[in-house]
């Protein structure tokens, strides 16, 4: 990582020093109970509250791959791609394994628009665990987008490989077989 790629996360999570409540401070004390309440704020679409959580907890752990995945996704949903990018290349490079930390990355880079790099960031988390199923319908979901219908038709079927009894991926192959005007007679 190269020192820019270092003092720009630094920015970043120094974008709020305001997070001294007490319920920071708690929480400060506890890093599995401040993700916990980081991602319920997440999950209520509180991304300004999430973010100020997670960049507490990175102000205790900056390594943290659920700390850092909370401070990229709050970025993104915050509209600032850039700096959800900047927090996601470091946790890549600190975590090169983590398929969640791979996914989200890919999310940011659909934002983005760069759509080959999100597809390589996509399969790069299949790749490093096949067993998370939103990230195959996202990456389906992106070739549809594209309009790669075949790339997405191999994929939904991989997924189905891998997930016999979905029928969400069952139904949303059949879409894309009707879309390609493929017919088995």
């Amino acid at each position: 990582m190269t020192e820019k790629a270092r003092y720009n996360l630094k920015d970043v999570l120094l974008l709020d020093n305001h997070h001294d409540s007490d319920e920071l401070m708690m929480l400060r004390d506890n890093p599995l109970q401040l993700i916990d309440k980081g991602y319920d704020y997440i999950d209520r679409c509180e991304y300004s509250k999430a973010f100020k959580v997670f960049t507490a907890g990175a102000g205790v752990d900056k390594k943290d791959p659920d700390i850092l995945n909370g401070l990229g996704i709050c970025l993104c949903e915050m509209g600032m791609l850039k700096e959800a990018r900047q927090v996601l290349e470091y946790a890549i490079h600190i975590h090169p394994d983590d398929p969640v930390i791979f996914a989200n990355m890919a999310g940011v880079l659909w934002e983005q628009t760069d759509y080959n790099n999100a597809i390589y960031y996509y399969t790069r988390a299949i790749e490093i665990d096949p067993e998370i199923e939103e990230t195959f319908f996202n990456l389906i979901n992106l070739y549809i987008e594209t309009g790669s219908l075949f790339m997405a038709l191999i994929t939904c079927t991989k997924f189905i490989e891998t997930f016999p009894h979905s029928e969400e991926a069952a139904g949303l192959r059949n879409d894309i077989i009707m879309n390609l005007g493929i017919s088995f007679i």
